[in-house]
C-alpha cells in the first residue's frame, strides 16, 4: 500500500541523494552512512563515506561485535583527492566502490581488502526523511540538510575464511553542508525497523542550552513527524550502551512504544572532542521484533573522567 504523509513532512527532491556542492571552509563536509546489522551472528558494522570542501575524500568500514571477536575489524583512509566531477553514480575511495542506482530508492557498495569483501545493496522501503522538514529545519552546525532512509539489504560479507549473507534491514543516512562537532555535548540517535512499513528514527540532542528533536514514525501506512520522545538509556560503567527504551510521540497524535537491546558497540571518533558509541540492536516496536541501530555521542572529556574513577 501507498504510505501518506502527514502535512508537516515535505517530500525531497532526489537531486539531494547525489552530491553536492560545498563551501570551502574547514567544516564543509559532506558524508552518507550504511548500516550493517547481522544480529543471527552478533556483527554489527558499517560503511562510511566523505567529502570536505577542499576535494578530499574518505572511507571507514567496519565489521565489530561477538561474531568478529574482542577486537573489531576497521579500514580507514582519507585525504584521497576527488575530481570536482565524481559523483555518487561512481564513486571509488580506495578500496571502497559506491553506486547510486535509482534516486532515493537504491545503492550498490562494494568493498573489498584483505580484511572483508562486502557486497552491500540497499533497497528503500520508505521515502527519504530530510531534517529540513521539521518545522525547526536541520541544525546547520550538523548539516545544511540532511536525510535518513530504511531499507532493506542483500549481498554478502566474507570474513575470516567466512561467507554470511546480508538480508535483513538497512538504514542510511546523507549529509551536506558544515560539521562541527565540538558545539554537540550529547546525542541519541536511534533507527529501528519491524517490518518494511513499521518503522521509526529518533535524534534527541543537546546542544548550547537546548534539546533538539527530529525524526519520523512509519506505521499503519502513515509517516508522521516525532514531536517529542521520552528515553530511558541504560549504560555500563563506561558508557557503553546497554539498552535503550523510549516512549515517542508524533504529529498524527500516535504513541509508539520502543524497546532496544544493544549487542555490541562500536567507538567512532570522528573529532578530538567527541566519540560516537555505534550499536546494532535487538529492537521491538509497539511489541513487534525487529532490529537496528543506535548512536550516543559522548564528549571526549567526560570519557576520560569516568575511566579514571
Amino acid at each position: 500500500m501507498i504510505r501518506t504523509l502527514t502535512t508537516d513532512i515535505r517530500a525531497l527532491d532526489p537531486i539531494h541523494d547525489n552530491r553536492h556542492k560545498l563551501g570551502t571552509g574547514p567544516l564543509a563536509r559532506e558524508s552518507m552512512a550504511y548500516m550493517i546489522q547481522i544480529p543471527e551472528e552478533q556483527i554489527g558494522g558499517f560503511i562510511y563515506t566523505w567529502i570536505n570542501g577542499e576535494g578530499l575524500a574518505g572511507s571507514a568500514v567496519t565489521l565489530y561485535g561477538p561474531g568478529i571477536g574482542p577486537e573489531p575489524l576497521l579500514e580507514k583512509f582519507d585525504g584521497i583527492a576527488m575530481s570536482p566531477d565524481a559523483d555518487f553514480f561512481d564513486w571509488r575511495v580506495k578500496n571502497l566502490h559506491f553506486r547510486l542506482g535509482e534516486l532515493l530508492k537504491t545503492a550498490s557498495i562494494s568493498y573489498k581488502s584483505e580484511l572483508f569483501d562486502i557486497e552491500y545493496n540497499f533497497t528503500a522501503t520508505q521515502p527519504a526523511y530530510a531534517y529540513s522538514s521539521h518545522k525547526g529545519g536541520c541544525p546547520q552546525w550538523i548539516a545544511h540538510d540532511r536525510f535518513e532512509q530504511h531499507g532493506m539489504v542483500s549481498g554478502y560479507v566474507k570474513v575470516g575464511g567466512r561467507e554470511i549473507a546480508l538480508q535483513g534491514y538497512a538504514q542510511r543516512d546523507h549529509s551536506w553542508g558544515v560539521r562541527d562537532w565540538g558545539l554537540n555535548q550529547h546525542w541519541k540517535w536511534i533507527h529501528a525497523q519491524a517490518g518494511p512499513e513499521l518503522g521509526v528514527h529518533f535524534w534527541k540532542l543537546e546542544s548550547m542550552g537546548k534539546t533538539l528533536i527530529r525524526g519520523f514514525v512509519d506505521k499503519n501506512q502513515h509517516i508522521a513527524q516525532v514531536v517529542d520522545v521520552d528515553i530511558d538509556l541504560d549504560i555500563n560503567d563506561d558508557l557503553k550502551t546497554r539498552t535503550v527504551n523510549a516512549t515517542i510521540y508524533d504529529s498524527a497524535g500516535r504513541t509508539t512504544i520502543f524497546q532496544g537491546v544493544a549487542y555490541a558497540t562500536f567507538p567512532l571518533c570522528p573529532d578530538p572532542m567527541i566519540t560516537l558509541f555505534e550499536s546494532p540492536i535487538i529492537a521491538h516496536i509497539d511489541g513487534v521484533k525487529g532490529g537496528g541501530c543506535c548512536e550516543v555521542l559522548w564528549m571526549n572529556s567526560l570519557i576520560e573522567y569516568v575511566n579514571k574513577k
